[in-house]
């Protein structure tokens, strides 16, 4: 007997919809306002990855507004679930092709951040592996996190300027 393997649609083609509508601030993608409160709006996202809990877009209100969209894929009191389920999610992140609206590819490719019940949080970052600046800060980040009772597994598509650009230089005249 033959058993069928039910098909889902591969997590990396969600997450490179995603990437797609990245630098247009997800305005294809971006669903019903959910909420507002001081500088942030919180948007329902149309893009939910198979089995996601829930799926929305922030905005953060300022110079420059910045965009972040997020899915929650397993909340549970089991920590030997949630990291089975943390592992599966960035395998099948890790060195997934995604084609930007640029007409380029990129593989997206990062290091496995070990869970351990010793901390509350593990996060895989992945990024498109590319020399161009305009690139270079977009990130998908594979998050494991504790909070009082459950652990959740989350998926992130932001923007990140690397921390060397980010720090000031030191004028030695001070």
């Amino acid at each position: 007997k033959i058993s069928k393997i039910k098909l889902v649609p591969a997590l990396s083609s969600d997450i490179e919809k995603v990437a797609r509508d990245y630098y247009v601030h997800f305005d294809n993608i971006k669903g019903e306002k959910i909420s507002e409160s001081g500088n942030i709006i919180e948007y329902a996202s149309k893009i939910s990855p198979p089995g996601a809990i829930e799926s929305t877009i922030m905005q953060i209100k300022s110079l420059q507004n910045s965009y972040s969209w997020q899915a929650l894929m397993l909340d549970t009191e089991d920590f030997d679930k949630a990291v089975a389920g943390y592992k599966k999610i960035y395998r099948q992140l890790d060195g997934a092709k995604i084609s930007l609206e640029n007409g380029q590819s990129y593989k997206l490719t990062g290091e496995y951040d070990t869970p351990s019940e010793s901390r509350a949080f593990a996060s895989s970052m992945l990024e498109l592996g590319a020399n161009s600046k305009a690139i270079q800060p977009f990130k998908v980040e594979v998050a494991l996190t504790y909070s009082m009772p459950e652990w959740s597994v989350k998926i992130y598509v932001y923007e990140k300027e690397n921390d060397e650009d980010m720090r000031p230089t030191v004028n030695s005249g001070y």
